[in-house]
């Protein structure tokens, strides 16, 4: 029988750490071995963690971060999957049975994922619950597309085959935030993934601090914190993934199309982590790629998804940014094409600045879709024939993971 190692990272939640893992022993499938590693807490979480007695195995490092600890149970973990849950959410009953139930059905997939629900407790001791703060719409499009997009997996609801691990490397011990969103997506470049958009855990939203001893950093700075760690990621994954991983996504009768739909996609995930420059350099490479023929549907949905990021457009509404987007408008008939879809993409935020009586924001907004609109010609005719596939072929898939950037970032 395959087994199942849950691993919870943890430091100083003895308050919600009993809760995590009785959530755990709870389960229908019960986990074979559940380990607590403890960073190096400074309240009582010890001494609740050894009150579990033979529920879990209990271990105690100095404090380093979440990847350090990692790192550190994956070497003590047995089974043959893993299953990572942090130490303020809690798992619902069937969470470990119908992650394993995927990965039987799916025997070629590494990755077994799963959706979730918000809660905040309520002083009155119960509870408010919500929907997931973001879940894609998965009728098209691949997981890892999704996935490259913006974080809709998270840990507690994701089951890994432990090779899988051995392939990706080590967490990077460099990082202090963005541990998980690197992780799933160096995963998803090497084997696919199953996903259910049944809820499996309970994401718990509270307003103490976040991080490990050494980068604390408040709830409400989470949103200005997480977003230089996205693209800070971002950048190294550019230089590891591969175009050609890009180009498996798309079906086209001529290949120069599957091209250019591979850098608008590759465009459109670092205008969403806000890194235009890389952006930019994409648009410009896919205008050049079929100069004469204007964007069909599909690849005009990517451009407006380039603008929907969770991280916002400031960036791009630079004078500098906002000048070259413009000039890569003028520079031929498939870059207005491409111009034209953007400004499409930047009409809801518009909307939604008036609606939140933000002027200035809507005015700098709009004087962006102005230029963009302007830009130049969108040729005649019809876009190439395209479509996206749901299942990435497996010759795509990357073997192994090599990065020096988060090799260097082990060793320091």
């Amino acid at each position: 029988m395959t087994s199942i190692t849950a691993i919870v990272p943890t430091y100083n939640r003895a308050g919600y750490l009993a809760q995590a893992v009785e959530a755990l022993c709870a389960q229908t499938r019960r986990p074979d071995e559940i380990i607590v590693w403890d960073d190096g807490s400074t309240d009582g979480t010890e001494a609740t963690a050894r009150g579990m007695g033979d529920k879990v195995r209990y271990f105690r490092g100095d404090n380093g971060g979440k990847s350090r600890a990692l790192n550190a149970a994956m070497r003590e973990a047995r089974g043959d999957l893993i299953w990572i849950c942090d130490d303020d959410d809690l798992a619902l009953p069937e969470a470990a049975a119908s992650l394993c139930g995927l990965l039987a059905d799916t025997p070629e997939a590494g990755i077994a994922g799963g959706c979730y629900r918000r809660f905040r407790d309520r002083p009155d001791g119960g509870r408010d619950e919500h929907g997931p703060g973001y879940w894609p719409d998965l009728s098209s499009g691949s997981p890892i597309r999704h996935l490259l997009e913006d974080i809709f997996l998270f840990q507690n609801a994701t089951l890994v085959r432990r090779g899988l691990y051995d392939r990706a490397g080590p967490f990077r011990e460099d990082l202090t935030r963005s541990i998980d969103y690197d992780m799933i997506v160096r995963l998803g470049t090497l084997a696919p993934i199953t996903v259910t958009d049944t809820p499996l855990f309970l994401q718990r939203k509270h307003d103490g601090d976040r991080g490990p001893a050494a980068a604390r950093h408040a709830a409400g700075r989470s949103d200005e914190v997480w977003k230089g760690a996205d693209r800070a990621i971002f950048a190294d994954f550019r230089d590891h993934i591969p175009m050609g991983f890009y180009e498996a996504m798309f079906l086209s009768q001529d290949p120069v199309f599957v091209s250019r739909a591979a850098f608008l996609q590759r465009a459109c995930v670092h205008a969403r982590r806000t890194d235009w420059p890389a952006a930019l350099e994409d648009f410009r490479a896919a205008g050049r790629a079929a100069p004469d023929t204007p964007l069909g549907p599909l690849e005009v949905a990517i451009c407006r998804r380039a603008m929907a990021g969770k991280h916002g457009i400031e960036e791009a509404l630079m004078p500098r940014i906002r000048e070259e987007l413009v000039a890569m408008g003028r520079a031929n008939g498939a870059g207005a094409s491409i111009a034209r879809a953007l400004a499409r993409g930047l009409v809801w935020r518009a909307r939604a600045a008036i609606k939140a009586h933000r002027p200035a924001d809507a005015g700098r907004t709009l004087h962006l879709v102005s230029g963009l609109l302007s830009a130049g010609r969108v040729p005649g005719g019809e876009g190439p024939g395209i479509r996206e596939r749901r299942d990435i072929p497996a010759a795509a898939f990357l073997t192994s993971w090599h990065s020096p950037v988060w090799r260097e970032g082990m060793r320091q």
